[in-house]
């Protein structure tokens, strides 16, 4: 990274529902945009929800120059073959486990995401959780299952409600650590107070010493929104939410149709 200079562009990307579909296809376009950015000297980022140790070993060999994982909470640069942690805010486990507690009061099913690995409440699932729990299971990703147990922590969480959950209280109990996202249906996603996507491409920005102009961002979903608001260059497919594409600068095809790829183009990125 020692080449960035002003006309370096920072290219920041969610990756479900922006650089993966429903079914965690990452398309061969997407691919070959992101190497041809980086071949131009763009730095390329990801930009997601997700905690590290939940991104696929498949979509990071695309090449990355970092990571901006769990909604701004840790970041983490790549140079070299070498790994640099950069931020990552915590919260303490008392208060983890205090939080736990209070979803089974509240009726909140929780998924509990920490940089290093992913934690249940067993005493308190739902239905829809159990393809996601599978999944981590089933792909050798560390998981716990117990609040009881000494590891048990999280940075952020995401989870389902019903129509008798307390969600007031709720956003009450977890507002003085948290702020609470919906992501339409009865999910919601919940991040550190003071942290966002957004807030994480600013962190990057500054530290390199670039304007806001460099960035380009590229999102789907409400959780997206603070950043796709941030940015003037700000990129949504078209299968979006309707806040996202509201607050898009440039409309692009899906990811399957090439949409990433047609932007980067759009943006003479590549």
């Amino acid at each position: 990274m020692s080449n960035i200079n002003e006309n370096t562009k920072l290219l920041f990307f969610d990756i479900d529902g922006t650089l993966v579909n429903e079914e965690k296809i990452f398309p061969e376009s997407a691919k070959e945009g992101i190497r041809l950015a980086r071949e131009k000297g763009n730095l390329i980022f990801i930009n997601t929800g997700r905690v590290k140790c939940n991104i696929e070993p498949s979509i990071l060999s695309a090449g990355f120059d970092g990571l901006v994982c769990g909604c701004g909470s840790n970041i983490v640069l790549f140079e070299d073959g070498r790994e640099t942690e950069i931020l990552h805010k915590t919260i303490s486990m008392e208060r983890c486990r205090e939080i736990a507690l209070k979803c089974r009061e509240f009726g909140m099913y929780s998924l509990f995401e920490y940089r290093d690995y992913t934690c249940i409440d067993k005493d308190n699932i739902t239905e829809q959780a159990d393809k996601i729990i599978g999944y981590f299971k089933n792909n050798g990703y560390r998981f716990i299952d117990d609040i009881n147990d000494p590891e048990f922590r999280f940075d952020k969480f995401a989870g389902w409600y019903y129509e008798n959950s307390d969600i007031e209280g709720f956003k009450e109990f977890i507002s003085e650590d948290f702020s609470y996202i919906d992501r339409e249906g009865n999910f919601f996603e919940v991040e550190p107070k003071g942290y966002s996507k957004a807030t994480g491409i600013k962190f990057i920005l500054d530290y390199f010493k670039l304007p806001l102009h460099n960035a380009y961002v590229f999102g789907d979903g409400n959780n997206d929104l603070e950043m796709l608001r941030l940015v003037p260059n700000s990129i949504v497919p078209k299968a979006g939410s309707e806040l996202a594409l509201e607050a898009a600068s440039f409309i692009t095809d899906d990811v399957m149709d090439d949409g990433i790829y047609k932007a980067m183009k759009h943006f003479e990125l590549i």
